[in-house]
Parts: structure tokens; sequence; C-alpha cells
């Protein structure tokens, strides 16, 4: 009888451990699916798709580049693209009011063109590195794709 009794704690004790084992393996399963499932994909996700209806072109950098390089009080130029935003990084050399520097600033809207202006954020940043005391720079201004002006 003792042999019996035994026998069936034991067949119990798996029946739990099994239940137990499923869970685990449940669990396990739904953490990865939840922290790692599409992980393999573009790092911005859904975020950017119709982006090829909307072609930046190839040379936008130099484009506006060539905008600013006959201006004097301008050093330097950079022009990034990272997802949905054009970032654009304009360094002056010469001392200026902010609000010119931002009016020179959005000529470089014309060269990103209307139709991506719809769909692209610019984001810029105005530098200063002239030898002057100036403590108006930096200054950060962004245009978003629903918006038509730039907020500084």
């Amino acid at each position: 009888m003792g042999k019996v009794r035994r026998n069936q704690d034991n067949r119990v004790l798996w029946v739990l451990l099994g239940i137990l084992g499923v869970c685990f393996l449940a669990i396990g399963i739904l953490f990865y699916r939840y922290f790692y499932a599409g992980t393999s994909s573009s790092k911005y996700g859904e975020r950017l798709d119709g982006i090829e209806n909307y072609p930046l072109s190839k040379t936008l950098e130099k484009d506006i580049q060539d905008l600013y390089k006959d201006n004097t009080e301008i050093d330097k130029v950079t022009v990034t693209n990272e997802g949905k935003i054009v970032y654009i990084t304009i360094n002056f050399t010469k001392s200026i009011k902010v609000t010119t520097a931002e009016d020179l600033a959005i000529k470089s809207l014309d060269k990103v063109g209307e139709k991506n202006l719809t769909y692209y954020d610019v984001q810029y940043i105005l530098t200063y590195s002239g030898t002057e005391e100036n403590t108006n720079f930096p200054v950060f201004g962004s245009k978003s794709a629903s918006s038509l002006k730039v907020v500084w």
C-alpha cells in the first residue's frame, strides 16, 4: 500500500512539474515576441513608409552650401538627413542680428523643395564662432512638415 501511495504522489508531482514547464515555456515565448520580434527591421519601423515618394536631391548639401558661398558672414554649412528630418547647421563668423541670421537660414528651404517640406521636418542650428562677443548664439529653429513656418 505504501508503494502505491508513493507512485500517486510522484505522478502528481510530475504533472505539476509539466504544467510549470509549459508555463515557463509560454512566458519565454511571449517575452521573446514582445522584446525581440521585429528587431531585424529598420530602426524607424514603419515611420518612413512612403519616403520614396519624396526623394531629396543627392546634391542637397552642395546646393545649400552654394546658396551661402558668397556670404562672408557664413563660415560653414552642413546638411544631414536622418529619417524624416533634415538637419541644417550654419556657422556665422561675424556678429549679426539674430533676425538676420534666421532670415538667411530660411532661404535654404527653397533648396529642400516645396513638395518635400510637406514630408520632412527641418531642424536648424545657427552657431557663431567669431572673435567678437555674441551671447545670442546658438539659435535653434524647427519647421514641422505640418507647418508652413519655422519656429525659433
